[in-house]
C-alpha cells in the first residue's frame, strides 16, 4: 500500500508544482484565460496543496493501524473547518456547551 501512496503523490505532486508554475506565468504573463477558468484553476490549486499533504502523510503512516485512524480524523477536522467553516463552528460550539 506504500508503494500506491507513493506513486499518488509523486503524480499528483508533479501536476500540482506544472499548475503553481502556470498561475505564477499567467499573472505575468496574462494568457487571457476567461475569469471562470482561472478562478477554477485557483481553486484546484487548493484542493492540490491539501491532497499531496494528505497524500504524503497517508505514505508516512501506511501499514500502522492506529495512526492511519489519527491521522484520517484529523485530516477530516483540516477538510471541515477549510472547506465547511459554518459546519466547523457549529462542531466547536457543540464542543464548548458539552465542556
Amino acid at each position: 500500500m506504500k508503494k500506491f501512496w507513493n506513486v499518488l503523490g509523486q503524480i499528483l505532486g508533479f501536476l500540482t508544482i506544472i499548475l503553481y508554475a502556470f498561475l505564477y506565468t499567467d499573472a505575468q504573463f496574462h494568457f487571457g484565460l476567461p475569469a471562470d477558468v482561472m478562478t477554477y484553476l485557483v481553486l484546484a490549486r487548493q484542493f492540490a496543496a491539501l491532497a499531496v499533504a494528505a497524500i504524503v502523510g497517508m505514505e508516512f503512516v501506511s501499514g500502522k493501524k492506529l495512526f492511519v485512524f489519527i491521522y484520517i480524523l484529523v485530516l477530516a477536522i483540516v477538510v471541515i473547518f477549510m472547506f465547511f467553516p459554518d459546519l466547523g463552528n457549529q462542531l466547536v460550539a457543540l464542543l464548548n456547551s458539552v465542556i
